[in-house]
Parts: C-alpha cells; structure tokens; sequence
C-alpha cells in the first residue's frame, strides 16, 4: 500500500474513537440459545443501549461549535480540541476560537504521526507483525457459527471478499470493516480535522509534537486477548449497516459542541462493546496523555493540542483528568 494508504488507515483506525459507538452491549453466552436467537438477544440489547444514550444526548445542548479548552500558567498557554478523524468534506466545523488558538499556536500536538515517511514505515513494520496471523491461523478460525454469519453479513454490504482478511487478526480486520464502512459513507479521511490543521500548520511553519507513537497507539490493540479482538470485530460487525446514521449523530454532537452528549453517546464501557475495548482505545492513553501535556506548562509559548473528541468527553476524560491533578481548565 502508498503511503497515502498507510496515513488513511492510521486516521480511520484512530476515528474508531467514534465508529465504535453503537457497537456496544455483550450477552454472555447461554447454551440453551441458539447462534441465531443469541444474535438476536444481543442486537436487542444492543438498540435498547443506544436508544438510551440516543435520548440521553439528544436532551442535552452544546454551545453551537466545536468545544475548545484552555489550560495556561503565567507563560504557557495550551488550547485543547475534540476532533473527529474523518469527515464528510462539505462539513463546515471552522470557529473563530478555532482559528484564534491556530494562529496563536506554535506548536501543534496530535494523537500520533501518520502522515511522515517515517511513519509510514512504523506503520508498515507494525502490521506485518501485529495485524495478520504469522502461525497459519485464518480468521474464521476464531468465530463460531453465528459470528461467521455475522461477519459474512456485513461483508456482503460492504462488497468485499471474505477470503481478503482471513489471515487478518481480528482487531485488525474490525478496522479494516470501519475504513471500509466509512469511505462506503462518504467520509474522507483528507477532510478530517487533524489533516486540514496540518495542512495549514505547515504552510504556516508551525511545529508538530504527537503524544504517542503508532505503536503504542495501536498495540493496545493487538495486545488484546483473542476473545476481546473477536467481540470488538463483531461489534463492529453489527454496526455497519447503521454506521453512517450513527457518525452523522456524533459528528453532529461534536459540531454542536455537546460534550455532554458525546459522553453518553461513546465515552463509556457499554457503547464501546466491552471495558477491555473502552479502557485500550479512551481510558488507558488519556491516563499516559496527562502526563505528558502537564509537562508541556514547562516551556513557555502557545500550544494547540487536538485529539479525537471521545478523549474530552466523559468521567475518564482528558479534561476531568486535568482537573482532577488541580489545574484550572477553562471552557466546558
């Protein structure tokens, strides 16, 4: 794959940070069900869980834009956004307070890099010893009956051949169905926030800082247990049909700057399809963020830093954490 490829996966995999919303709810297994009315058991469970934070986040309100904080002491300011990976491209997201704290910033920090050569070739390393099977295994080989059916099924919506990923592992294969579900959608990952501010923070000579590499970003991942990776790839599984409506929610959430509604919507276990999938892709990396942007109070100066929405919203958040250390965190 280009390297273009590799910085569109690397953005698709990180705006899972919203595709996992609708997935969430498990039934644990009971041998008196069969695969079918088991499937049907979890999919209503499913609904009823979305339903809930559907009506939960539709009751609250954000203040009409994009929600944007601001953490400084006597020399350093840091501005804090929630992004969303990719986008349709004719969404208008801009703000003034958007564009002040880009002008103002000489430095801008995201998630990782996934858009150098360098990059490119961490990617490329990490997936051929961390995403496919190097033992002979095939994906199916990890699904019962009714996950298979489950699988085939969005596979069959999405057009792509089973055959495909099975020697993909399944974290892996759950983000290739999300690539694929999305760009069916229309989202564009060249239209995402980080790559428009990119784009402008090196025409106008900024710097660039990541809070973490693609490896620990990612390995979170694949260090799963199999049974975690097959329930977060089947969660993913059942929710690719509905998966634009869905986005179209949060993306509409995050516009308006509802971090209330962002929260109940993704930022918790139960839409997230399980705690192992919640704590590897929000908890665990905004507790090894916290760290490093206190830090960045040290050296004076203006910094901007933009990561996906899901981290700033909710009891684990970014934001709550910094508060919680003491620091005084303007905005919602």
């Amino acid at each position: 794959m280009k390297q273009a490829g590799w910085a569109a996966f690397a953005a698709a995999a990180m705006m899972l940070v919203l595709a996992a919303c609708g997935g969430g709810g498990t039934v644990e297994d009971k041998p008196d069900l069969s695969p079918e009315a088991e499937r049907a058991a979890r999919m209503a469970e499913q609904e009823a869980l979305y339903e809930a934070a559907l009506a939960a986040a539709e009751a609250s309100h954000g203040a009409g834009e994009p929600a944007v904080w601001t953490l400084a002491d006597e020399d350093t300011t840091i501005y804090i956004m929630g992004t969303v990976h990719l986008l349709r491209p004719d969404l208008d997201w801009r703000s003034d307070e958007i564009d002040t704290a880009l002008a103002e910033a000489g430095t801008l920090v995201f998630e990782a890099d996934v858009s150098s050569q360098e990059a490119a070739r961490e990617m490329m390393q990490f997936i051929s010893t961390h995403a496919v099977f190097t033992d002979g295994r095939q994906l199916t080989s990890l699904l019962d009956t009714s996950e298979q059916a489950e699988l085939q099924a969005a596979l069959d919506y999405l057009d792509y051949p089973l055959g495909a990923m099975q020697t993909f592992r399944p974290w892996y294969a759950a983000v290739n169905l999300s690539v694929l579900q999305m760009k069916k959608d229309g989202f564009d990952p060249s239209a995402g926030v980080e790559q428009v501010l990119e784009r402008e923070g090196k025409a106008a000579g900024k710097d660039f800082a990541y809070l973490e590499t693609i490896e620990e970003q990612l390995g979170r991942f694949a260090n799963l247990p199999d049974d975690e990776q097959v329930d977060f790839l089947i969660s993913s599984a059942e929710s690719v049909e509905e998966g634009s409506e869905m986005l179209d929610v949060l993306v509409s959430e995050w516009e308006d700057g509802d971090v209330a509604g962002l929260a109940a919507l993704m930022s918790n276990p139960d839409m997230m399809g399980s705690q192992a999938v919640y704590d590897a892709l929000l908890k665990e990396r905004n507790q090894d963020w916290v760290p490093k942007i206190e830090a960045m109070l040290d050296a004076p100066g203006t910094v901007l830093v933009a990561v996906g929405a899901g981290h700033l919203a909710g009891e684990d958040s970014v934001i709550a954490l910094l508060r919680a250390e003491g620091h005084e965190v303007e905005g919602p």
